[in-house]
């Protein structure tokens, strides 16, 4: 090894600002101040992705170096925050906050999964387009001024069911079917029953009763 190669190798990294002018896949076209050329790769700890026109911080050793931080854009553009591999951002203590002014939005991939011990949210407008949605838990309470449900096919099952109205309106296209094992209606007003064809049926007895009966 003769002594060039030797101080080169001994030779301590130095930072240079530079220019970048070109792109090729992972690695950066750059021109430093003093005017020399580099083929460089962003470092690992460059979280924000260089384009062509950036002015940078490079570390150079030899003819080799890294894109250490982005210090200034050519033109305003959309910045790309770049970390390869699994990402865990840990805070022992304190909150984390972000606060955007035109949005936020979140690509999840194949799995979004958030856990908390409370949770609030508040948005004025919200739509949501689900494959399949399954709700499990404890208790659900809903509070709504208005509220329109449209279905192409709706089934309940419940081992209880209350329903208090003020007034109350059903409208039933097709054919009702009913099924209970003893049903009892309380009115405490008027109740009238009116249909094309009428059929009362008991196996055992049937009974009416009342002060005044009219039929016909």
């Amino acid at each position: 090894m003769n002594n060039e190669s030797l101080n080169k190798k001994n030779r301590a990294a130095v930072l240079r600002h530079a220019r970048i002018n070109a792109v090729e896949g992972e690695r950066f076209g750059v021109v430093s101040a003093d005017g020399y050329r580099y083929w460089l790769k962003p470092a690992l700890g460059c979280l924000l992705q260089p384009a062509v026109g950036d002015r940078v911080l490079v570390s150079l050793e030899g003819s080799e170096g890294y894109i250490l931080s982005v210090l200034e854009r050519s033109q305003p553009q959309t910045g790309q925050l770049r970390i390869e591999g699994d990402v865990s951002l840990t805070l022992p203590s304190g909150a984390l906050t972000l606060q955007t002014r035109d949005g936020l939005l979140v690509d999840a991939g194949a799995l979004l999964a958030l856990t908390a011990h409370t949770t609030s949210i508040r948005i004025e407008d919200t739509q949501l387009a689900l494959g399949t949605l399954q709700v499990a838990g404890q208790r659900a309470d809903n509070h709504w001024l208005e509220r329109n449900d449209t279905t192409v096919r709706h089934r309940e099952q419940a081992v209880r069911h209350e329903a208090d109205y003020g007034d109350s309106s059903r409208h039933v296209q097709g054919h009702e079917d009913l099924q209970s094992g003893s049903l009892r209606q309380r009115v405490a007003k008027d109740w009238s029953l009116r249909g094309e064809t009428l059929d009362l049926f008991g196996d055992v007895s049937v009974a009416v009763g009342g002060e005044r009966i009219k039929l016909g």
